[in-house]
């Protein structure tokens, strides 16, 4: 698995001024956003303008771009003028291996796995070459399916999510917490979001950012213990041993291998 942001931002597409205050703020990658966040008569500006800038500017930090349904000639065009870039796109309403026919192009995705169909064919989405993480609309999926977005309505797909991107070796990316001013309930969902095994979880405002990182982010005691495990694993033809009292073996090697992946992060 390559590196991946714990906490990338939505930036709309046309406010490309966010880009500077969002790297300031610590985020770790972006989501350039030419769907929700883009009116319909903006679209076109919105794409063109975003290329320009992305030929010119380089910002430190991981890119993916979220286009536009591609079940509709705007999602189709974001990918035909867009592809010429080398970033990961995120495809809003990705539901069956059929929507992989609609891009042509070499490129990677993240399907965003909104909707019941989708959770449905995961496994078969999940499994396919140009896939390279999987991420999680609560918003979407919850308004089909006539729940709240509470953390126990949500829990079923996002644990399927997870599943299917440890056996497939991909990034999983949590829903946006939506409330803003509710950070309580934000902190307790990111909480949760990284006890079942979420890689990430995509913000919508710069004041979430650091909340994920407490929680996201290994510590340095725990970073010294993922060195020192693997190291010790190395020596030991690969075997079962001991590390301070506690028995280690293949599965938390992996653990211990993703931890030191997402320290990384910390810059």
């Amino acid at each position: 698995m390559n590196k991946f942001p714990i906490c990338p931002i939505f930036i709309p597409a046309n406010k490309l001024n966010y880009v500077e205050k969002a790297i300031k703020a610590g985020a770790d990658g972006i989501i350039f956003d030419l769907e929700d966040s883009v009116l319909s008569n903006d679209k076109a500006k919105a794409r063109e303008d975003l290329l320009k800038y992305l030929l010119s500017n380089n910002p430190n930090v991981i890119i993916y771009i979220r286009v536009n349904d591609i079940n509709a000639e705007n999602g189709l065009r974001d990918i035909e003028m867009l592809s010429e870039l080398d970033f990961t796109f995120i495809i809003p309403k990705f539901e069956n291996e059929e929507d992989f026919k609609k891009i042509s192009k070499n490129i990677k995705i993240i399907p965003l796995i909104e909707t019941p169909l989708a959770i449905n064919n995961l496994n078969k989405i999940a499994k396919n070459e140009k896939v390279i993480g999987l991420s999680f609309g609560a918003a979407d999926f919850s308004s089909m399916i006539g729940s709240e977005m509470s953390w126990d309505a949500m829990l079923y797909a996002r644990s399927k999510i997870i599943i299917e991107c440890s056996i497939n070796n991909l990034i999983s990316i949590d829903s946006p917490f939506m409330d803003i001013l509710n950070t309580d309930a934000f902190e307790n969902e990111v909480r949760k979001s990284k006890a079942i095994g979420m890689h990430s979880k995509a913000v919508i405002n710069p004041s979430q950012i650091n909340i994920i990182k407490k929680y996201f982010l290994p510590t340095e005691e725990e970073i010294i213990e993922a060195i020192e495990i693997i190291e010790l694993y190395k020596k030991s033809n690969n075997g079962v041993f001991s590390y301070k009292g506690k028995v280690v073996d293949k599965p938390i090697i992996k653990i211990m291998e993703n931890r030191l992946i997402i320290s990384k992060n910390k810059i």
